[in-house]
């Protein structure tokens, strides 16, 4: 069955699960890894849009939201999923491996496309939505290569308008601006789009 992706249900869970470690603990949906989650915080916001989540903290939803967890709704089961109780497959929760696989040809999964990479200088940002993941390389973690990710909450014309979420370092609607004026640490970037995909359930 196909399912639509709504960038409006991965903002809202975005903003829901921002900053994880001020959410009570019986609260919380997924594994948390402090300073070291990106990937599967992204995942999760991916897992949403596409109709995941049910949005709500109420004690009902959550234990609705778990059962769907464990029943991998809108997962790929034994190829990208997450959980309670620990990260998730390596697609899920590795920023490289989830570039590799959501662009990857498949019949059930996530889909996205790349619409744009390159430095600071030379992408526009009005051509990132919300609802699109951007991945940045980070200098300090290997150089050259892509080490971390973020959700986008919010679109705009400038880095400055353009609103993020995300972990490694916990952030709820961050202007981008944070990250492009950083092009030492953050020289490049690349912009990732989500497109209605087949899911088993």
């Amino acid at each position: 069955m196909v399912f639509s992706y709504n960038p409006r249900n991965g903002t809202a869970y975005a903003r829901a699960y921002a900053l994880y470690d001020r959410i009570p603990e019986q609260s919380r949906l997924f594994y948390y890894d402090r300073g070291n989650d990106c990937a599967n915080f992204v995942s999760q916001c991916v897992w949403a849009a596409y109709g995941g989540w049910i949005e709500g903290m109420e004690p009902k939803i959550v234990e609705a939201n778990r059962a769907r967890i464990q029943d991998h709704i809108r997962m790929a089961p034994f190829i990208w999923y997450g959980s309670p109780g620990f990260v998730g497959s390596t697609k899920w929760c590795r920023v490289v491996e989830f570039y590799a696989y959501t662009l990857s040809e498949k019949r059930f999964g996530p889909r996205a496309v790349k619409v744009a990479e390159g430095d600071w200088a030379s992408l526009s940002p009005g051509i990132i939505r919300e609802g699109d993941v951007l991945q940045l390389v980070v200098q300090s973690y290997i150089p050259g290569q892509y080490g971390h990710s973020l959700y986008v909450t919010r679109a705009g014309r400038t880095w400055d308008e353009i609103l993020i979420c995300c972990h490694s370092y916990d952030r709820l609607d961050e202007p981008l601006s944070a990250f492009a004026l950083q092009p030492e640490q953050y020289p490049r970037l690349r912009v990732l789009r989500f497109r209605n995909a087949e899911f088993y359930k």
